[in-house]
């Protein structure tokens, strides 16, 4: 079964939040995430967004990875907030990747919308990690 489509057991999400937490945790990622799980959706008779946060919705114990990258999967709008070390988390890239990739593939299905939280799209734009100093997890 192709990565895209969803299990029918599997938990589908309106929106995953990416970010890296030492720059938005405790700022605006938590104000964005109470906004969001508290807005309901009109055409859908006031039902709530359906929210992926890590912290919010992985246990102790599950495989982060591949919890996470199915939730990329399962849901249809992403939004990554770029921050100053956004671009240095190798996760942090790594679902950005996933993201992208899953959005080209939708036909228009999936869509992202990326933040640019304390940083310009010019101060990571071609930012990359140097090869003497790999990305953080």
């Amino acid at each position: 079964m192709a990565h895209s489509k969803a299990r029918a057991s599997e938990v589908r999400y309106d929106v995953f939040l990416s970010f890296c937490g030492v720059d938005t945790r405790y700022n605006f990622m938590g104000f964005l995430n109470e906004g969001l799980r508290n807005a309901k959706i009109r055409h859908l008779r006031n039902a709530k967004i359906r929210v992926f946060r890590d912290e919010d919705e992985i246990k102790v114990g599950d495989k982060i990875s591949e919890k996470i990258l199915r939730a990329i999967d399962n849901s249809t709008i992403y939004i990554p907030i770029i921050s100053q070390t956004y671009p240095d988390r190798k996760w942090c890239l790594i679902e950005l990747e996933r993201m992208m990739n899953n959005v080209s593939r939708s036909k228009g299905r999936k869509k992202i919308f990326p933040i640019f939280f304390k940083v310009e799209p010019g101060d990571v734009k071609h930012r990359t990690p140097h090869p003497e100093n790999p990305p953080s997890e």
